[in-house]
């Protein structure tokens, strides 16, 4: 009874200090963008600091660890994607297991990924891509890095058209940002939030986005089944977790605040702007998600990911 009154108090008093939400990703990603605007909401509703630490490398693996190894006090969460889950699907006997080690807070957002090429690339179509890359084979680069997002997505293309593309690793899709520019990777498969900005400023060539439907910032941008490839339409989605462990009060003290910075219609405008939808649900359905989408992802990208 003294404990579980303990616990009650503890989750009253909840925060108490700077909460941290940890991001697998650098600076300027998606995940990144996102978790700058959910702590600022959240900053205003609790009351009390919510920073964000960018803990970039090994496809996310430095983030999740961190996260998975910290104390469960609600005080150190991570924005982890879909990107993670691929990653977690494609690489069995990691360090940590996400439904082991870590419990699912809620859902965050969902965005779609762009392909992109350089503004002076010569493909201004994803048939063009194809028939360029068909005939300068091992010649064009993309970025990954492998069992990513972007990683599946490139190995989806080159199966589909018998493509031979040239995978250059990064910690992030928004590192390869820099070469992208410099016509020193020919092929940016990104997040929206990376790449809509500098397809607006003409500086890259958005040929498809990977969602249902067209964005708004680049309406004339087809999807990527409009464009003859279907099998390549997914978005992602974005889940705040903590450690294993974080009482069941906290967690629902947690649950419910991120769902009102969801809601804010000001917050809504300004992931609008970076091509992001909010997405809210109970802690049971965004981890009744996670686990569906490791089973997806598990036997859909058997033989398809990059090693």
């Amino acid at each position: 009874m003294l404990l579980a009154t303990v616990g009650s108090a503890t989750a009253q008093t909840f925060p108490v200090r700077p909460i941290s939400i940890v991001c697998p990703y650098g600076a300027g990603s998606g995940n990144d963008m996102i978790a700058r605007e959910l702590a600022q909401k959240l900053t205003e509703i609790f009351k009390s600091p919510v920073i964000v630490e960018n803990k970039p490398g090994a496809t996310g693996n430095i983030a999740t660890d961190y996260v998975a190894q910290s104390k469960p006090d609600g005080y150190t969460l991570f924005l982890n994607s879909t990107s993670g889950i691929i990653y977690q699907a494609t690489n069995p006997g990691l360090k940590t297991d996400i439904v082991r080690d870590l419990a699912v807070i809620g859902f965050a957002a969902v965005m779609p990924y762009v392909i992109a090429v350089p503004a002076s690339f010569e493909a201004r179509s994803m048939k063009e891509l194809i028939e360029l890359a068909q005939a300068n084979p091992g010649k064009i680069n993309y970025n990954g890095p492998p069992g990513s997002m972007s990683d599946y997505l490139a190995n989806t293309l080159k199966a589909f058209a018998s493509l031979d593309m040239v995978m250059i690793p990064y910690k992030s899709t928004s590192d390869a940002q820099v070469d992208v520019l410099a016509n020193r990777i020919q092929v940016w498969i990104t997040t929206a939030a990376s790449a809509v900005p500098f397809a607006k400023s003409g500086k890259i060539r958005a040929l498809a986005v990977t969602g249902e439907k067209r964005l708004a910032l680049i309406p004339d941008v087809p999807t990527i089944a409009e464009a003859g490839i279907p099998q390549m339409q997914t978005e992602v989605t974005f889940y705040l977790m903590a450690p294993k462990g974080v009482s069941t009060e906290i967690m629902q003290k947690l649950n419910s605040a991120v769902n009102d910075a969801l809601s804010d219609p000001a917050l809504i405008d300004r992931l609008g702007l970076m091509t992001v939808q909010p997405k809210t649900g109970t802690a049971d359905e965004a981890t009744r998600h996670v686990r569906q989408e490791i089973t997806k992802w598990t036997n859909e990208l058997q033989g398809v990911v990059s090693k």
